[in-house]
């Protein structure tokens, strides 16, 4: 079952209007098999989300503003906040996916020392990265604002493809 979390707005982070797709255990299959990355980095690839690479999730929270981003737990467990400071935080073990919507900040919490994605972006589109730093008037977060809300939406779901969530939640 997949899960929506819709998330406001939170101070220097714009987050999205859409929800961000939780699909718990979405990969549970892929992530199992001898090579998990590359099972996994080709699935999403089938699914036109490229770009792909692996490693963790930073510890502060940043956002991208000119594409959506698929995450991939390939191992270990991780707590995640969403949103931006004290927002939304949930738990992602191995063979969960998520899928943030432009603009959905996201920071580690804590995670075990085996933790470990893989990224993706539709399309293989080239991501930028803001931090709280970044953001430094009102006039750049609502320029950022319009970033975000440019962003196409993808035309395949990275796990379910062609008629997915993407399309029954965010179309």
């Amino acid at each position: 079952m997949i899960q929506q979390i819709l998330l406001e707005e939170n101070q220097l982070y714009p987050n999205n209007g859409l929800p961000v797709l939780v699909y718990p255990e979405g990969f549970k299959d892929l992530v199992n098999q001898n090579h998990p990355a590359q099972a996994v980095i080709d699935q999403l690839a089938e699914h036109q989300y490229t770009n792909s690479w692996v490693n963790g999730i930073f510890d502060y929270h940043h956002f991208h503003s000119n594409t959506h981003e698929v995450l991939v737990c390939l191992s270990g467990e991780a707590t995640v906040q969403l949103g931006g400071p004290s927002s939304k935080t949930i738990m992602l073990t191995q063979g969960d996916v998520i899928l943030l919507p432009a603009g959905t900040a996201h920071k580690r919490l804590k995670a075990s020392k085996d933790f470990s994605i893989v990224g993706a972006y539709p399309n293989g589109k080239e991501f930028n990265t803001y931090k709280e730093k970044d953001v430094q008037s009102e006039e750049q977060f609502w320029k950022i604002k319009r970033e975000v809300k440019k962003v196409d939406l993808p035309q395949r779901d990275p796990v379910q493809g062609k008629n997915g969530a993407v399309q029954k939640y965010w179309g």
